[in-house]
């Protein structure tokens, strides 16, 4: 039913379909343009049967399940019309239909002839940016748990909005309204029932007032103050419908107003439109703005989500949210929670099969992961922040009738915000741009941050963790520090960097490297500076490096030459037990060798000498 609600058409009248190959699907394809998917699914099978076996014939029928949700043999008959010159829309579809199932390698595939045939959709893009979705909405941490409410008949009953102690949703359950030939489900109405504070719901009845009719009503929100509401309804109005030039009478909102508890007075609203359909409404907390779906010309594909300004009732200055929202495929559904984080259902973003329930927040759509979503279709969420609970409707697995209405609550998780700081060890300053992670003991690594101006990236982590953060960007060595979260709300962390050695005329500038008098061997101190130089020659593998060693003129010659070639091949020894090639690398120790001071000419201080005990490390090859 939900897929009515999508396309906002309702078919009335009799309209010939101008893609009907012979006289002999005629009457399917008839049914199939009339939208009543049920008799077409009979009509192709019987042509079938009969040995009407076309890629048209197959597409409808297909189409005709897919339309019911009836996503098995959906990707029965999309699997034989793919055969011969495959159609980019019917492989998007049984790659849906295939996820519904959880084929999802099947489905990749499928997904990938579908990018080749239409590289610039943004479906393909999105598939082709992120082939391993499936694994990472799977491996989300579940946020919800859900469970399907009482109330639930063998009917279509979905999206659910609490009002106060008041629950609205949408129901196909009223045996007294005509059947629709979508699905042969009776045709929709507006349902209430009362609701406390445990969650426990009251006998729903048919919403009070002039809302329902004998045709469809559906979704609604209802102004902060209580004195409007805003529902979907086909376009009849005063007993007459709206058609457009296409033979469909599409959806649209209408408003009522509150008359002592009943809704009276039905109007249209400017939203209103014949030729293209429109509907779900939701007003934000202020009362100030309302989110709708709609199908209006020069949106981004088949349903887009919009805001428009609301103001004493009226509607005014429509905006289509673009493509930061909206996909090529259907985007419809939109709840704003009292935060103003936008919630709505899309199968044009990356999800689980069918239609998925997204967030949007700060700039970003994310899946909401499993148990909100399921393989099949999810839509119609609502979520209050202040007690944790809401609503999401779905046709999956396990479900009383078509559709059915699950209780949402939020899973207590004990979260710690990690603020990680890049810094510069040789300066103390941050570092703006440096790519920063956390990792926890078994080796979990949530994604990359780039540090912001402050060299600040921020983390929300599990509590009760022992965490490793590390730092990286171009021209400094990787830093990486240790911290434990407990059940804490903030933690913080700097990650010391040290530069890159600078490098002038192939000399490798690194701070003094120093050693104990008359000894050779590595102190710790020269053994950090010297992780310096082993980094740049991991970083450059193909560096060939000659280090050589100086003493000052103090001590015999030839003891000082001895030293500075012991000390030099220390330093060659300590690189190569770092995992650095011994051939690519010689020492020579210089001895007395060109001091930096000449201090055999004169009396030279303490800082003098030292300038010309020093160690050199020169780039013989690049």
């Amino acid at each position: 039913m939900k897929k009515l609600y999508i396309f906002l058409i309702l078919f009335v009248g009799v309209a010939m379909s101008a893609q009907a190959q012979t006289d002999k699907t005629a009457k399917a394809d008839k049914l199939y343009e009339q939208l009543r998917y049920v008799d077409a699914a009979e009509a192709y099978e019987k042509l079938i049967k009969n040995g009407v076996r076309t890629q048209h014939v197959y597409t409808r029928l297909g189409d005709s399940y897919f339309y019911n949700s009836d996503f098995k043999n959906a990707e029965k008959n999309y699997a034989r019309a793919i055969k011969n010159d495959p159609q980019a829309e019917t492989l998007y579809r049984y790659a849906q239909s295939l996820k519904a199932s959880q084929k999802y390698d099947l489905s990749n595939t499928i997904m990938n002839q579908f990018a080749s045939l239409k590289p610039a959709d943004d479906r393909a893009k999105q598939y082709k940016s992120h082939p391993n979705y499936i694994d990472e909405i799977l491996g989300m941490k579940e946020l919800f748990t859900t469970k399907s409410h009482q109330f639930n008949t063998e009917a279509s009953d979905f999206s659910a909005l609490q009002v106060g102690n008041k629950l609205y949703f949408s129901s196909a359950r009223n045996e007294n309204r005509g059947k629709y030939g979508w699905n042969k489900e009776p045709y929709l109405d507006i349902y209430e029932a009362t609701i406390d504070d445990a969650g426990t719901v009251g006998k729903p009845e048919l919403v009070k007032g002039e809302v329902n009719t004998k045709y469809h009503e559906g979704t609604l929100d209802i102004t902060p103050d209580g004195k409007y509401i805003f529902f979907t309804r086909v376009d009849y109005y005063k007993g007459d419908y709206e058609k457009a030039v296409d033979g469909e009478s599409k959806l649209t909102i209408y408003r009522a107003l509150n008359a002592g508890g009943e809704w009276r007075d039905v109007a249209t609203t400017s939203l209103e439109s014949k030729e293209y359909g429109v509907g779900h409404p939701s007003i934000t907390k202020d009362g100030k703005m309302i989110y709708f779906a709609s199908e209006a010309p020069g949106g981004q594909g088949g349903t887009d989500i919009y805001k428009a300004e609301l103001k004493d009732g009226l509607i005014s200055n429509p905006v289509n949210l673009g493509p930061a929202v909206n996909t090529t495929g259907d985007d419809s559904f939109p709840y704003v929670a009292d935060d103003n984080t936008l919630y709505f259902s899309s199968n044009g973003h990356l999800g689980l099969g069918g239609l998925d329930v997204f967030r949007y927040k700060d700039g970003q759509v994310t899946n909401m992961g499993s148990p909100v979503n399921s393989p099949l279709d999810d839509f119609g969420f609502s979520y209050s922040e202040a007690t944790g609970k809401g609503f999401v409707s779905s046709n999956r697995e396990g479900g009383k009738g078509g559709d059915d209405v699950y209780g949402i609550e939020k899973i207590e998780i004990c979260e710690v915000v990690v603020s990680v700081t890049a810094v510069d060890a040789k300066t103390g300053m941050p570092i703006p741009g440096a790519i920063v992670s956390l990792q926890d003991a078994g080796d979990n690594t949530m994604p990359g941050q780039t540090t912001d101006a402050n060299g600040v990236a921020v983390f929300t982590t599990d509590c009760n963790l022992e965490l490793i953060a590390r730092g990286a960007k171009d021209k400094y060595e990787s830093g990486e520090a240790t911290l434990s979260v407990a059940e804490e709300e903030t933690a913080m962390v700097e990650v010391l960097m040290m530069p890159e050695p600078e490098i002038v005329e192939d000399k490798i500038i690194l701070n003094k490297i120093y050693f104990d008098l008359d000894k050779s061997n590595i102190r710790p101190d020269a053994a950090l500076e010297l992780d310096r130089l082993v980094g740049l020659m991991k970083k450059y593998p193909t560096l060939e490096i000659l280090a050589e060693t100086y003493a000052d003129i103090r001590g015999a010659d030839d003891y000082n030459l001895a030293l500075t070639e012991r000390r030099a091949n220390s330093i060659i020894k300590y690189i190569e037990s770092q995992g650095v090639e011994a051939s690519r690398l010689k020492a020579v120790g210089r001895g007395e060798a060109a001091p930096v001071v000449d201090c055999a000419s004169k009396k030279c201080t303490s800082e003098e000498y030292e300038l010309s005990r020093r160690s050199e490390f020169t780039i013989t090859k690049r």
